[in-house]
C-alpha cells in the first residue's frame, strides 16, 4: 500500500511531540561540537579500521573499515587513546563541509507546515518511515491481520515518563491466534540509537512481508503458527524525532545532567547485566556519547525493553559467567543498528568467549552468509558494557545478536532498497527459521533450490509430483574461519504435519547419485498419492553427527485429473545437407487448440506447423517440439545430424577421342568413396578415369561423387572431341615397282570381258 494511505490517520493519532525540540540552542552547539572535532583517521590494516569501528561506534561519522579510513568525533583525549593504532589523524575537512550544508538544508524546512506534513517519510529520505509513520502503519497491519498481529505498549520513552510530550514504545507481535502456548520467540529491537535510519524501516519491511506471505507463503503459515516475532520499531523514538531533523544524533534525549548539547544516555550502556563493568566499557560522564547513566537501567526505555524481555524468554543460564545455556534453549534476540556491515555475538566486555560462543559463532556466520557481513565477536579495541544482548544473552541465555546494517547512519534510499533491504530480510527470515533451537539447527544442513513439476503450484491428480532440491551442510560465511560441515545423511518429506523432533517423515527421499555421503547433495522425490486439496509439505535435512537442519515448506495444489488434449507429441524431418524440412506428426483431441513450438539450433524457433530450417554448419543438433497441454509443459526432443554439401570438381585432358579425367578437388564430409561418371550415354566409375569416345562431337560429363557421410552431389561439363587426321597420300616417282600391282589387276579385268564376250557368241 502505498505511503500515503497511512498519512490520513497518522497526524491525528500522533502529533509530532518532538518538533520543538530542533528549537532548543544546545542543538545548534551539538552539531558545532561536531563539526569540530570531526577527524579523519587512518589506519594501516582492515582488522584494526574494523576494530575501531566497534570499539568507537559511538563516535562514528562517516567511512567504512573495509577502506581503513574513518571519521570520528574525537575530543583530545581520545585522539590520544587512539594515535597507538593510527597511521593518521587529520580534520574531516570534506565531510565537515557537506554535513554543515546537509544540516542548514534540514534546519530550513519547516517541520509543522501542511506542505510538508504530507510528504512521506523523512525529510530527505522518502523510503524511512518517521516515528509517527511507522506507529501508524504498524495500527493499519493489526487492522488488515487482526488474527495475526497486535501492537501493544510496553512503556514510556523518557520524555514521557516525566511528564513532557513524548512516546510510548510499541511492539509488533505476530503470531497467529491458535491457541497454542509456549511459543518460541524471535525478539528484534531496532532504532535504539536515533541516528541510525534503515534499521526500523528494516523492521517493518520484515513484518509486512510476513504478514503478505499467510495463505501463499508456506514457511510464513509455520512460523506464524509455531512461533512468535516481537517487533521492538522504535526503542528511542524521542531521539528519533532529533535525528530525523538531521542531526546524528545517539542518545535518548535525557537532558537532566548534561547542560550542553550532548545530553541524554546512550541506552545502549544502559543495560544491567554487565552495567559498568569493563574500563573503557562506557562513560561516567553524563555529555559523553556512550554515558550510561546514573545506576544500570536507569533509563525507561532501557527499563521497556528489560522487562519485555525477561516476560517473553525463560530464564535458561545460570548465575555464573561461565555458564552456558541449554543447547536446546529457544528464542533469537536481534539488536538492528547500523553501520559496518557487521553481525556480532556476545561477549562484549571482553575477548573471553561466551560460554556457548561455538554455537553463536555457528548462527552468526549463517546470518552473514545472507547478507554478506563479516561475522566476528563484538570485542573491538576497547570493550562495550551495559548492552541490549546483557539480558538476553547474559541474563537468560539467550541467542542474541547485533546487526550493523549498510555503510551510512543517513544510508542513501538507492542503497537501502537494492541492498541493504533484500539481504538483511533474507537473514531475518533466516533468524524466524532456527528460532525454536537457534545453537542446534544452524548447525544442520540447509534446503536450497526447491523445484517441482507444478504450474502456478498446481498438479493434476493423475500426475505424479517430483521434488528436485540440493542439502547443504556448507552454506556459512567463510570470511572470518572455516565453519566445519558433515556429509548429509538423510533427507525427510512431511506432508501437513509439522515435523518435530520426534516425527516420522511420511516420505524418505533419495540421494540423486545413490548414497548421501557428501556435505552438499542433490535430493529427487516423487509423490503418487496426494488428495485433491492444497497441501503443506515440509523439507528437512540431517547431517551425519545426527543434527537435524531448520524446515523448508511449500505449498502445493492438487487439481482433479482432465483428459489430456495431447494425444501424441511427434515429429519428423528430412535433410538435404544443412537444409531441414520438419513436419509436426502430433496427435491432439479434436476440438483442442494446442499451440506447439519449435526449438532449433542458437535458440531459434517456430511455430510453424511444417518448418524448414537452415543449420549453419554441418553437426548434431537438438531439435525439440513442444506445448502445453493440461497446464503441464510438454516435450520431445530428437538429435538432428545434418551434412555439409559436397564439393565436386574434375578436369578433363583429351588426345582426339581419347580423355583422362580426375576428381581429385572434389571434397565432402570425410573421404569421397565413390566417383560416378556419365559420358554421354556410357557409364564409368573410379578416379581418375581415361575413356576413349566413339567419335568426334560434343558429349555431356556429369560426375556424381559420394562422400563417407553417404551424402552425394554432382557436376557436369559439355566435353568436345575431335577424330583423329586421316593418314597422309604415298609420294609419286619415288620407285619403278611401285606401279605393276595396277597393270596386272587392268590385265585380269581385260582377259575377263573377253572371255564372257566369247561365251556369249
Amino acid at each position: 500500500m502505498h505511503k500515503m494511505y497511512w498519512l490520513t490517520s497518522l497526524f491525528i493519532s500522533y502529533p509530532l511531540y518532538a518538533a520543538p525540540l530542533l528549537d532548543d540552542p544546545r542543538l545548534q552547539d551539538f552539531q558545532q561540537q561536531q563539526l569540530q572535532q570531526a577527524t579523519e583517521v587512518r589506519f594501516a590494516t582492515v582488522e584494526l579500521a574494523r576494530a575501531a569501528a566497534i570499539s568507537h561506534h559511538d563516535v562514528l561519522l562517516a567511512g567504512h573499515w573495509k577502506d581503513k579510513v574513518l571519521v570520528l568525533q574525537l575530543d583530545n583525549k581520545a585522539k590520544l587513546q587512539l594515535t597507538p593504532f593510527a597511521v593518521a589523524m587529520t580534520p574531516a575537512t570534506q565531510w565537515q563541509t557537506a554535513q554543515a550544508a546537509a544540516f542548514s538544508q534540514s534546519n530550513n524546512r519547516s517541520d509543522s507546515s501542511q506542505a510538508n506534513q504530507a510528504q512521506a517519510g523523512i525529510s530527505g529520505f522518502p523510503c524511512y518511515e518517521t516515528v509517527e509513520e511507522s506507529y501508524a502503519i504498524a495500527e493499519q497491519l493489526v487492522r488488515d491481520y487482526p488474527n495475526y498481529a497486535s501492537w501493544q505498549p510496553i512503556g514510556p520513552a523518557w520524555a514521557k515518563s516525566n511528564g513532557r510530550p513524548g512516546y510510548d514504545l510499541h511492539v509488533l507481535k505476530l503470531s497467529k491466534n491458535n491457541g497454542v502456548a509456549n511459543k518460541p520467540v524471535l525478539l528484534i529491537n531496532s532504532a535504539i540509537h536515533a541516528r541510525e535510519y534503515a534499521t526500523a524501516p528494516l523492521m517493518l519491511a520484515f513484518a509486512k512481508s510476513v504478514l503478505e506471505g499467510i495463505g501463499n507463503n508456506a514457511d510464513a503459515d509455520w512460523m506464524l503458527e509455531q512461533q512468535e516475532i516481537h517487533l521492538l520499531l522504535q526503542t528511542n523514538p524521542e531521539g528519533r524525532k532529533i535525528a530525523e531533523g538531521g542531526l546524528l544524533w545517539r542518545k535518548n534525549i535525557n537532558d537532566a545532567s548534561c547542560s550542553s548539547g550532548n545530553y541524554g544516555v546512550d541506552l545502549n550502556r544502559n543495560f544491567s547485566f554487565g552495567w559498568n563493568s569493563a574500563p573503557g566499557g562506557s562513560s561516567g560522564d553524563s555529555c559523553d556519547l556512550t554515558y550510561r547513566g546514573v545506576s544500570a537501567g536507569s533509563e525507561p526505555e532501557t527499563q521497556a525493553l528489560q522487562q519485555y524481555a525477561r516476560a517473553v524468554f525463560k530464564d535458561n543460564r545460570g548465575p555464573l559467567r561461565s555458564d552456558a545455556a541449554p543447547a536446546t534453549t529457544s528464542g533469537i534476540h536481534l539488536d538492528i543498528h547500523s553501520y559496518s556491515e557487521l553481525v556480532l555475538w556476545p561477549w562484549g566486555e571482553n575477548a573471553s568467549p561466551a560460554p556457548n560462543a561455538a554455537a553463536l559463532q555457528t548462527l552468526g556466520r549463517k546470518f552473514a552468509w545472507f547478507n554478506d557481513y563479516l561475522p566476528t565477536q563484538s570485542i573491538g579495541l576497547y570493550p562495550t558494557d551495559g548492552t541490549t544482548d546483557g539480558v538476553s544473552y547474559g541474563e537468560l541465555g539467550v541467542a542474541a545478536y547485533t546487526f550493523e546494517i549498510g555503510t551510512a547512519f543517513f544510508q542513501s534510499c538507492a542503497v537501502y532498497q537494492n541492498q541493504i533491504l533484500p539481504d538483511n530480510l533474507k537473514a531475518l527470515w533466516y533468524a524466524a527459521r532456527v528460532t525454536a533451537a537457534p545453537y542446534l539447527l544452524p548447525s544442520g544442513p540447509e534446503v536450497q533450490g526447491l523445484t517441482m513439476n507444478t504450474v502456478d503450484g498446481k498438479v493434476r491428480q493423475d500426475q505424479s509430483l517430483t521434488l528436485q532440491f540440493q542439502l547443504t551442510d556448507r552454506q556459512t560465511n567463510l570470511q572470518n574461519g572455516i565453519e566445519p560441515s558433515q556429509p548429509i545423511s538423510k533427507a525427510e518429506l512431511f506432508i501437513n504435519q509439522f515435523p518435530t523432533e520426534s516425527a516420522t517423515a511420511d516420505v524418505v527421499l533419495s540421494a540423486q547419485d545413490g548414497a548421501f555421503d557428501n556435505a552438499v547433495e542433490m535430493v529427487n522425490g516423487t509423490l503418487t498419492s496426494l488428495p485433491l486439496g492444497k497441501h503443506r509439505l515440509y523439507l528437512r535435512g540431517t547431517d551425519a553427527s545426527g543434527q537435524a537442519g531448520p524446515v523448508y515448506a511449500s505449498y502445493v495444489e492438487v487439481t482433479p485429473a482432465q483428459e489430456d488434449p495431447l494425444i501424441s507429441l511427434d515429429f519428423s524431418v528430412q535433410c538435404q545437407f544443412l537444409r531441414c524440412s520438419f513436419r509436426n506428426l502430433s496427435q491432439i483431441a479434436t476440438g483442442s487448440n494446442l499451440v506447439f513450438s519449435w526449438q532449433f539450433a542458437a535458440g531459434q524457433s517456430s511455430q510453424s506447423a511444417a518448418p524448414e530450417f537452415v543449420f549453419s554448419a554441418a553437426g548434431s543438433y537438438p531439435v525439440s517440439l513442444s506445448t502445453v497441454s493440461l497446464g503441464q509443459p510438454r516435450v520431445v526432443t530428437k538429435t538432428v545430424t545434418v551434412f555439409a554439401e559436397p564439393q565436386v570438381s574434375f578436369s578433363s585432358s583429351c588426345n582426339n577421342l581419347v580423355c583422362d579425367f580426375t576428381a581429385s578437388a572434389s571434397s565432402g564430409n570425410g573421404a569421397i568413396v565413390q566417383y560416378n561418371w556419365q559420358l554421354g550415354s556410357v557409364v564409368a566409375s573410379g578416379n581418375p578415369l581415361r575413356f576413349t569416345f566413339s567419335g568426334a562431337g560434343s558429349y555431356p560429363v556429369t560426375l556424381t561423387v559420394q562422400d563417407a557421410a553417404g551424402q552425394q552431389a554432382n557436376s557436369s561439363q559439355t566435353l568436345t572431341v575431335t577424330a583423329p587426321p586421316p593418314p597422309p597420300p604415298a609420294a609419286a616417282g619415288k620407285s619403278s615397282g611401285g606401279s605393276w600391282p595396277a597393270v596386272f589387276s587392268l590385265g585380269l579385268w581385260w582377259l575377263y570381258l573377253a572371255r564372257r564376250h566369247r561365251s556369249c557368241r
